[in-house]
């Protein structure tokens, strides 16, 4: 062989390499037919061929069974016969008894993963001198070489697609990077990225509404700097958490606090440690408003629903008070006239016989039921004190109820609060069950006691709603007790007890199972929040249907715990 090819085949795609080869072998060894064919589906088709003895064109095919290669696929060898009829395995092939074939070259090409991709084949009509098995080396130097550019080339067709791959996420991530950039400009909620230190990395427009301040401004200050002081504990306490919903106030640039809502994801390495901290947050100052507003109005619900019971324990005291005191009125005015009567007989200046005077006296007596008044008079006197420490006690218990409170919480006396709010309810309690009260020795708990009382009366309230639902008579047992560091106060009624579908959204805003204008759903999420947010305490039920309820109320004797300050956020 003395031609040579003029350009490397590494720098050719697979297709200018098959061209390249067979042109080159059909100078440098001359045959009939030179081709490169592919192998698939049971077919071997013609890619590229140089013929001029048997017609041959590119896309030509036959089945893979009738062909010669098929006899040289399990090596990588070439496969040469100068003298191809001289073979009986080539003899016996269908394309050996369709054409003349004298002498035949078959070489594997082979992909690179091993598998057949196809072949070089040489067919000649004639016989060949023995010495074309001399060139066995070329013929698998240049299959092998075909091999390589098949490899290179799917190589480059992967790098491309890979490429073009990259180029469409790289196109979807900028796509998702605008949409998501919009997003947080266009969203009524401050979304924000922060270091794990808690410096601002990226903040939205809308802190500008928030807070009075533009985002390039808060672009790195901390987090920690804007929280107030008191909120800052509950936000540093939930950092370990991946996820979570937390409830502060911010710091406005004019100076007024804004409550915010906020839900913070945290992003982790794969050692865990935290990388970035990201969160969504909400002003959220006009529903807290609300949710005041909501607890007064269900103040007032519940002092609305015991003015009648309240008039009607007061009336009744009142009632026999003044009928007592009618009735010593009476008893005074006959009284007063026989005296009367005593004081003219002892007038010297008409001097009147012994028995004109017995018998005047007789006459005075004997409209008067000494025996009936000396006997009712007292009686009439000790019922009447007793309507009015009646009264006196029941306005002693709304006073201490509806103690207005202070900002601050102060110690308090959380017996003495239970007896006010069971002496306001009692009427309206007792026509459905009996009250009981169990109170223990306890300490002065610093709480709020306004807040608690409202907390005390929603709950035994619905203690009695819920006994009435059931039409029979039962009982409502209220307890107090120290439990560590804790005062436990336990409401327990007999009503039906609590569905256990209904269990999981009890304390879920203006959730009512109670009929329309019996309830608007507020009172145990308001308890709720009092007992949790307002004092660090719990507020928890125990409930068995068809035996009743019990409200555990669990509220810490110091109060809340005081705020820490100067942890890293």
């Amino acid at each position: 062989m003395t031609a040579a090819l003029e350009t490397p085949l590494s720098l050719m795609s697979f297709d200018e390499a098959s061209a390249a080869v067979v042109s080159f072998l059909k100078t440098a060894v001359p045959m009939g037919s030179w081709s490169v064919t592919r192998v698939g589906d049971g077919r071997q088709v013609h890619l590229t061929v140089e013929d001029d003895a048997y017609g041959l064109t590119a896309g030509d095919g036959v089945d893979w069974s009738d062909t010669l290669c098929r006899h040289m696929v399990s090596g990588a060898a070439p496969q040469i016969a100068p003298e191809a009829m001289a073979v009986p395995e080539y003899a016996t092939a269908g394309a050996a008894r369709r054409v003349p074939i004298g002498a035949y070259v078959g070489v594997p090409i082979r992909a690179g993963d091993g598998s057949l991709f196809g072949t070089l084949c040489g067919l000649d009509p004639t016989v060949q001198s023995p010495a074309l098995l001399e060139q066995a080396p070329v013929f698998r130097m240049l299959a092998d070489l075909l091999g390589r550019v098949l490899e290179a080339e799917e190589l480059r067709r992967d790098a491309e697609e890979r490429a073009a791959e990259l180029r469409r996420q790289t196109s979807a991530l900028a796509r998702s990077e605008t949409l998501h950039r919009l997003l947080a400009e266009e969203s009524s909620d401050a979304i924000s990225r922060h270091a794990p230190d808690g410096r601002i990395l990226y903040v939205s427009p809308v802190a500008q509404d928030l807070l009075g301040v533009s985002s390039q401004e808060l672009q790195q200050a901390n987090l920690v700097d804007l929280v107030h002081p008191d909120d800052l504990a509950d936000l540093l306490r939930g950092e370990d958490e991946h996820q979570g919903e937390l409830t502060f106030r911010l710091r406005h640039r004019e100076g007024h606090w804004v409550w915010v809502e906020s839900t913070r994801s945290v992003l982790r390495d794969p050692r865990g440690e935290v990388t970035e901290i990201q969160m969504v947050t909400r002003d959220i100052t006009q529903r807290r408003a609300r949710e005041a507003e909501h607890h007064r109005e269900s103040k007032l619900e519940s002092l609305g629903r015991l003015s009648a019971g309240l008039a009607h324990e007061i009336n009744t005291p009142i009632q026999y008070v003044g009928d007592n005191a009618r009735f010593l009125e009476e008893a005074y005015q006959e009284l007063i006239r026989v005296v009367e009567v005593y004081r003219g007989l002892l007038d010297t200046s008409n001097p009147i016989g012994w028995a004109e005077r017995q018998e005047r006296v007789r006459e005075a007596e004997a409209g008067i039921d000494f025996e009936y008044l000396e006997e009712e008079i007292p009686s009439a006197v000790a019922q009447t004190l007793q309507g009015i420490e009646r009264v006196a006690t029941i306005v002693r218990a709304m006073k201490t109820f509806s103690h207005p409170g202070h900002q601050e919480q102060a110690p308090a006396d959380l017996n003495e609060a239970l007896a006010a709010t069971v002496t306001v309810t009692r009427h309206q309690v007792s026509d459905v069950a009996d009250l009981h009260l169990e109170l223990g020795e306890l300490p002065p708990v610093r709480c709020n006691i306004a807040d608690l009382n409202q907390v005390f009366l929603n709950l035994i309230v619905n203690a009695a709603d819920a006994i009435e639902e059931t039409g029979r008579r039962g009982s409502i047992t209220v307890s107090t007790s120290v439990d560590g560091e804790d005062v436990v106060v336990r409401i327990t009624d007999t009503g039906g007890g609590i569905p256990d579908d209904v269990r999981a959204r009890m304390f879920d805003p203006f959730f009512t199972t109670k009929d329309v204008g019996r309830g608007s759903g507020q009172g145990l999420p308001l308890a709720r929040g009092v007992v949790q947010e307002g004092h660090g305490g719990s507020l928890v039920f125990d409930s068995v249907l068809g035996q009743g309820t019990t409200f555990v109320v669990r509220i810490p004797v110091e109060g809340r715990a005081p705020e820490t300050d100067g942890a890293d956020a």
